[in-house]
């Protein structure tokens, strides 16, 4: 979230729970990313005025109702932070409202909201303020919690202003972890396989825009990578940097910047998008060598950061496009002031404590459907 400056059915469909970065001698999961784009992520999900389309890919709409209910299974996790995305299709008139609970052995938070979201102008789209309780609070985007929870649920309401029109929800992801564990970098030694690796992300600045661009970092980048998935596919995914500015726009936060936004945005545009944290640059470069660059959420203080288009920043986003021959990093830094001085290359140690230091190694992840 950083810038510059009525019937029951029933998903009899395994529960996915991708422990995803084992950090501790303890072998607990540094992180746990549980994703819902699959029907069968979701067995024991309910549904309330909702439909769900059989075969492998979720597609759940409004069932001839205004207002329908989806609350997942427990999903088990030892964590007190939490990030939420979603993928879903809102046209005019219609919405989607995110909640999610904590548990703590037998006792249950309330259900937190974490935002309401659509593509319609017309229609609310924010995150909510004063939250907090004794079991936790939200800050726009992320869900902290005051000490470590075993469990958690996630539900859903789609809305419509008319039985006509429906939502569709395509995907569903929490990205879970132990905030004393976000800022270590786990040093996992590169097999060097991206090194010398460069995507060609198209080079776009925020700088260019008087009316707002300084503090258009994150809906700069999402752009970048909507055109570079917009050349390889053969289709348009990009608008131009202010329009995405305003279609990502927290009314709560007020700004641009909410990760969760962020990633539904290009969701609409026909990717699929979610937030993620990584453990250090050798996880990314995984993603590198599969041709997906990926959106890092940095900070640094002056002197920090070599050759960085700004001489600090407390919060920044920027693509990561891939490695030096010598392992160094690629990156589209949209604070640069031109469009053509965007791509830079950062020390890697450099900027992996940014990376991780900052926020615990949060990224966008936006790709292809398969």
């Amino acid at each position: 979230m950083y810038n510059v400056t009525v019937k029951k059915n029933w998903l009899w469909l395994p529960l996915l729970t991708a422990l995803c970065f084992v950090a501790q001698a303890a072998q607990l999961p540094r992180v746990t990313l549980w994703t819902g784009f699959d029907n069968d992520d979701l067995q024991g999900a309910t549904l309330t005025g909702l439909s769900s389309k059989k075969g492998n890919a979720v597609e759940i709409k409004l069932e001839k109702s205004k207002e329908g209910i989806l609350e997942t299974a427990i999903i088990p996790a030892r964590f007190d932070t939490a990030v939420f995305s979603w993928n879903v299709i809102t046209p005019a008139k219609t919405s989607l409202q995110l909640e999610a609970r904590a548990r703590f052995g037998s006792t249950w938070s309330k259900y937190y909201k974490m935002g309401i979201w659509s593509t319609d102008p017309n229609l609310s789209r924010r995150s909510f303020s004063r939250q907090k309780d004794k079991f936790g609070s939200v800050e726009t985007d992320t869900l902290t919690l005051s000490s470590l929870a075993d469990g958690l649920q996630i539900r859903v309401i789609l809305s419509s202003e008319t039985t006509d029109i429906t939502p569709t929800l395509t995907g569903l992801t929490a990205v879970l972890s132990d905030a004393n564990q976000h800022y270590q970098v786990i040093a996992t030694k590169s097999d060097q396989t991206a090194w010398g690796k460069d995507v060609a992300v198209p080079m776009r600045s925020q700088m260019i825009y008087p009316n707002g661009g300084e503090v258009w970092c994150s809906p700069t980048s999402t752009t970048m990578l909507l055109e570079y998935w917009s050349n390889k596919l053969g289709t348009k995914l990009a608008d131009t940097v202010p329009e995405a500015a305003k279609r990502v726009w927290d009314s709560t936060y007020a700004g641009a910047g909410n990760w969760s936004f962020n990633v539904a945005y290009a969701a609409s545009k026909g990717t699929k998008a979610y937030v993620h944290r990584l453990s250090s640059l050798t996880e990314a470069e995984k993603y590198i060598n599969k041709g997906i660059p990926l959106i890092l959420s940095i900070a640094w203080d002056e002197g920090k950061l070599d050759n960085a288009a700004l001489p600090s920043s407390s919060g920044h986003l920027l693509v990561l496009r891939g490695f030096t021959t010598t392992g160094d990093t690629i990156v589209n830094d949209p604070a640069a002031a031109t469009d053509n001085q965007v791509r830079r290359i950062y020390k890697r140690s450099q900027l992996e404590k940014a990376w991780i230091g900052a926020s615990g190694g949060i990224v966008y992840v936006i790709e292809p459907k398969s």
